[in-house]
């Protein structure tokens, strides 16, 4: 195959891996990739209010469980503080069928944020949150399964549009 031909392959490829393929079926994994709907301002936040999210994709979850895209996901702060907000996510809605789960977060980006780019400020640095210079992620993989969010920002908030990565925990 001449070179320029396997640069069109290549092209072509990686182009197709970047486009919704909707027609394809479901994905089946532990997965589920979220976009996050309700702005958390940690100095307002109080424990037990409401967080929603939807998926940006669709799902089946090793129990069973099918998330098709936009599907409404609902969860709750855990904890807060000054620098610091922890959620978790319990229960998908499907066509007015809500259904209980365990989500935890296993990381976080912005949707601006380029992954093969990070910041100075998060270069190298485990649990950084992507687009977030200074705010990691701590995951909780305890019955609880809030994972939390810390800052030394002292107007630290997690923005309406984060991209998510949930996980079943194991």
């Amino acid at each position: 195959m001449a070179t320029g031909n396997r640069w069109s392959l290549a092209v072509f490829l990686a182009a197709g891996f970047c486009l919704p393929l909707p027609s394809w079926p479901q994905a089946s994994g532990r997965f589920v990739q979220a976009e996050l709907h309700t702005t958390i301002t940690a100095r307002s936040a109080k424990v037990g209010d409401p967080v929603k999210a939807s998926a940006s994709s669709s799902v089946t979850l090793p129990n069973g469980v099918q998330i098709h895209r936009g599907a409404e996901i609902y969860g709750q702060v855990r904890a807060v503080d000054a620098n610091s907000i922890a959620i978790s996510f319990d229960e998908v809605e499907e066509q007015g069928k809500k259904t209980p789960l365990s989500l935890s977060i296993r990381g976080a980006m912005m949707p601006s944020s380029d992954p093969a780019k990070p910041s100075q400020d998060t270069a190298g640095q485990a649990g950084s949150v992507i687009g977030m210079p200074g705010v990691t992620l701590q995951v909780d993989d305890s019955p609880q399964h809030a994972s939390k969010f810390e800052s030394s920002n002292k107007k630290f908030q997690l923005k309406q549009g984060l991209q998510l990565m949930l996980a079943v925990p194991q």
